[in-house]
């Protein structure tokens, strides 16, 4: 469609004296004044040149290609016909191209956008200067309504947002990034906006207006606060790791409490510090995660982590990187659990099979040893001479059945060890079980006042039992069996348990844990550092010579904790 020339009016000082409404709109001068404006201010520096060198050329009118400025980054390309005045001016009939950007065209655009539009005046008065047809359904007030009572805006938002929105209006830099606040709708529910917007200052630095655009994002807030909470209840460490343009942590969910041991907010002041817990051996292949991270996309990996009180804590590392649209590493983000306990189970099954088949292998040979003694006394009984020959066979019969019977009763207990997943236990509890197993005694077994808990295996239970049972059996006199609770400097306990009996001869303490030794069957202590050993627990006899038994269980550091909130350990308690 044909369009009328644009008119622009240039004095002999090469000010605009008049220019048409429709290219100040174009050029973003709709608020002009005589004088006022510059040929640079509605077209650029090449047009410019253009202009000047016709105006002091001959008087003659002339034909110029025009690049002029826009609202956007870019111009819009035009065809001029400069027409000089008497008076050293000139008049510009500018002719744009059939498809060039028009005050209509813009205005069309902007009350046909879904999002809310406007121009509002703050100095001397507030008032509204545009706002487009997207009132009606964002604030639920038509453009006509919000120009007639300006105040309306001011009055719907939220209490709790209206200092901070306010401080941003008039502050010159406030307005730099989005900001979100409440806003009551007609109807009167709360909603969400996205303000982004632009100041215009006055001649004294002051805002004067605000121009920009607001957006609904309540959807989209409620979206971002439900994967807020999914992450935060999480039993795992969610984070993301900003590496551009600057180095910190961006988030981390309330469970890096649990595994780590330390609050989100330290991660915020100090993104380092996980990397000073690390273990020093695992802290080549984490430097190596943050500097390629795309070779680690989804792949765990595991590292050793101490908490602040000391304690190992393993823990299982899957992350992915992200990059801008340039390509560019920004940030690494994933999720982080604690895998100690499961890894003590991997490992007690992988032992308890081990030996397993070990303990198959050597009680089937011992089984068919005593049943050859067994085969052959039978057989000896039908030769044996007189009444003397035949009560020793079958002696040694019965003997070699009563060692059969025990191979298997030892079998039925060992093949219990670690077939359950290690559990958190009571020490005290489990004492007082243990000791509850023998009443009538007449022996006190002092049990402490102990909160601690360890991981062992299900059958823990029974080692306290054989230590009792041990002390009652080899002990009188004895008058009391007492167990203990220390803590080591290195955050590892060790459980004592010591009576005032007989004690053990110095020559059978190096072979009181073997396999077949003792007094008895020979399986008790035995079996009881199996089942210690299932969770990385020893046990050692340190008795003084010629004093009673002493036994010391050392309980790793990662296998024993206090719950909060636990009274303080007295070194005595009740007697059971």
């Amino acid at each position: 469609m044909e369009r009328e020339p644009l008119v622009v009016v240039i004095d002999p000082d090469e000010h605009l004296s008049a220019i048409s409404p429709r290219l100040g709109t174009i050029a973003g001068c709709r608020d002009f004044a005589p004088g006022a404006l510059s040929l640079e201010s509605i077209m650029d520096a090449e047009s410019v040149s253009r202009v000047r060198e016709a105006l002091q050329g001959p008087p003659v009118t002339s034909r110029l290609s025009l690049s002029f400025v826009t609202l956007g980054d870019g111009g819009l390309p035009a065809q001029a016909e400069l027409r000089p005045t008497g008076d050293g001016g000139a008049v510009l009939l500018v002719s744009p191209p059939p498809d060039a950007w028009t005050e209509e065209d813009a205005l069309l655009l902007l009350e046909r956008s879904p999002d809310l539009v406007f121009s509002l005046r703050l100095r001397p008065t507030v008032s509204v200067r545009y706002i487009n047809a997207a009132s009606s359904a964002v604030l639920g007030y038509g453009p006509e309504e919000v120009s007639a009572e300006p105040y309306l805006l001011v009055d719907a938002v939220h209490p709790a947002d209206c200092v901070r929105l306010e401080a941003a209006f008039h502050d010159p830099g406030g307005l730099i990034d989005p900001i979100r606040f409440r806003f009551r709708h007609r109807t009167g529910a709360w909603r969400w906006l996205e303000l982004s917007a632009a100041p215009v200052l006055d001649e004294n630095g002051h805002v004067a207006m605000i121009e920009g655009i607001a957006r609904d994002v309540t959807l989209r807030r409620r979206l971002e606060e439900q994967y807020r909470l999914l992450a935060e209840r999480s039993p795992e460490m969610i984070y993301r790791l900003r590496v551009y343009p600057t180095y910190g942590m961006d988030y981390v969910s309330s469970a890096c409490e649990a595994v780590t041991g330390l609050p989100p907010e330290v991660y915020y002041r100090d993104p380092d510090l996980g990397f000073q817990h690390l273990h020093p051996d695992d802290r080549p292949l984490f430097d190596d995660l943050i500097a390629r991270p795309e070779d680690y996309s989804n792949r765990p990996l595991q590292f050793r982590f101490f908490r602040p009180d000391g304690r190992l804590r393993r823990t299982e590392w899957v992350s992915v990187p992200v990059y801008d649209e340039e390509d560019r590493l920004i940030a690494i983000e994933g999720l982080c659990r604690d895998v100690t306990e499961r890894q003590a189970s991997e490992e007690a099954l992988r032992l308890a099979n081990q030996k397993l088949n070990l303990l198959a292998s050597i009680t089937r040979h011992d089984i068919l040893n005593q049943l050859t003694v067994l085969i052959g006394s039978l057989e000896l009984v039908g030769a044996a001479q007189d009444s003397s020959d035949l009560g020793w066979f079958l002696s040694r019969a019965r003997t070699a059945t009563d060692v059969i019977r025990r191979l298997i009763e030892f079998t039925r207990d060992y093949q219990d060890i670690g077939q359950g997943p290690p559990l958190w236990v009571s020490v005290r509890s489990s004492l007082e079980r243990a000791a509850d197993s023998f009443p009538d005694r007449g022996v006190a077994v002092l049990i402490p006042e102990s909160e601690t808990e360890i991981l062992a295996d299900a059958l823990i239970e029974k080692v306290f039992f054989t230590l009792i049972e041990n002390a009652l059996r080899h002990g009188p006199p004895l008058s009391e069996i007492r167990f203990l609770v220390e803590t080591m400097p290195d955050g590892s306990i060790r459980i004592v348990c010591e009576d005032d009996g007989a004690g053990i001869p110095t020559p059978e303490k190096p072979r009181i844990f073997e396999r077949g030794q003792g007094r008895n069957t020979g399986f008790g202590l035995y079996l009881a550092r199996e089942i210690l050993g299932i969770t990385g627990m020893s046990i050692f006899e340190t008795s003084a010579p010629g004093k009673g038994a002493r036994f010391e269980i050392t309980v790793p550091a990662n296998a024993c904790r206090t719950p909060v909130n636990s009274v303080p350990e007295q070194a005595f308690g009740r007697s059971r």
